[in-house]
């Protein structure tokens, strides 16, 4: 099958080596790239770090005096993919959650019970304000430090549909909401044949594909062992 990829170049690597092990054709068209925001050495006593994207780790590797005072202390991940970056950076008290924000503040409150430290959030932009607004309403404090951006790709006019057409896409794969935005707004579902694919990571991301397109499918959990599941379903 013909799978155009839409993540992030950095992220994207393993995604495009499970695809070709299992004999599809790819291509990968990032969408957005990561601009990392350095973060200093904090005095705010945190009982504990929060991060919904394994980006937020590869940013701080650029601020190691940050870093340095940070992984002693608790850090709940939004899922394995962000986890694992945590552990490959010196964190050891890692808390995974299952793949989104809402499970993650579930987790969050879980391990609270009365206790009234400070979290810090890891962040990024653009973001979805559930985990926040969870912590709000739970009356948990919750410290944002944005240690990224994500700007889309800039490329020629009609760089991004030419090469879209020209590879026939049989499935799409979006990792993110404003992935499947941005690539809507370039690409009409006019453009793609009727059979092509569109399949999501959650239903947030299947809500941003415009009604023309007949074949939307979503993963049954927030990972991409179940995303790339759909493929041969």
């Amino acid at each position: 099958m013909r799978v155009l990829v839409t993540r992030p170049e950095t992220t994207a690597d393993n995604t495009l080596r499970r695809l070709a092990l299992a004999g599809h054709e790819t291509l990968l068209l990032p969408l957005s790239e990561a601009e990392h925001l350095p973060i200093r050495a904090t005095a705010l006593a945190a009982s504990g770090v929060v991060a919904t994207s394994a980006e937020a780790f590869r940013a701080l590797r650029q601020s190691p005096d940050a870093l340095s005072s940070f992984t002693p202390i608790p850090v709940y991940c939004v899922g394995t993919a962000t986890a694992e970056a945590a552990l490959d950076l010196g964190f050891s008290h890692v808390r995974v959650g299952p793949g989104d924000a809402g499970g993650l503040a579930e987790l969050i409150l879980r391990d609270r019970g009365t206790q009234t430290g400070i979290l810090l959030y890891l962040a990024g932009t653009p973001r979805l304000p559930e985990l926040e607004t969870r912590m709000t309403v739970a009356g948990v404090p919750l410290q944002v430090r944005l240690v990224y951006r994500m700007r889309p790709v800039v490329r020629p006019p009609g760089e991004f549909s030419a090469r879209v057409k020209a590879f026939h896409p049989e499935a799409v794969l979006f990792y993110s909401r404003e992935a499947a935005r941005q690539f809507f707004s370039e690409i009409a579902p006019v453009m793609l044949a009727d059979s092509v694919r569109i399949l999501c990571l959650g239903p947030r991301i299947a809500d941003a594909v415009p009604p023309g397109c007949r074949h939307v499918e979503i993963a049954v959990r927030p990972d991409e062992d179940a995303l790339l599941a759909l493929i041969d379903a």
